[in-house]
């Protein structure tokens, strides 16, 4: 049974939670970036498919949320709380954002990571 285009929802916004871990593959944990990189890319083709209704399709790239998840390990810098994360999240659906760094200054870290050639960044221990 074949539905028409105007039996669709005409408007709203899906959030998908990807990571700034998906910019780029990192020795640390393949999968995990991996997978991020693949939800990205999802939520990319599903933007390209249903803006045409109405649908906004938001990405966004957290970095370090204090969770029980993260508690008490070492290294992590520039936590922020659940509530925190939160609200950047629902301004960012908000504003109709296409991408979304979780707080905004991971976009900064996100493109200096994105900007280094391979053969550098290889040797590095991120």
């Amino acid at each position: 049974m074949a539905v028409a285009a105007s039996s669709y929802a005409t408007n709203g916004t899906i959030v998908g939670i990807s990571s700034i871990a998906a910019d780029r593959g990192r020795r640390g944990n393949p999968a995990y970036g991996a997978s991020k990189a693949a939800l990205d890319h999802f939520l990319e083709a599903l933007r390209n498919r249903l803006s045409r209704y109405g649908v906004n399709v938001v990405t966004i790239k957290p970095g370090f949320v204090d969770t029980a998840l993260t508690r008490g390990m070492p290294g992590l810098f520039w936590l922020i709380s659940p509530d925190q994360a939160a609200a950047q999240i629902l301004a960012a659906a908000r504003r109709g954002s296409i991408t979304a760094y979780v707080p905004w200054r991971w976009r900064l870290v996100g493109l200096v990571i994105r900007s280094i050639p391979s053969f550098l960044f290889r040797r590095m221990k991120i």
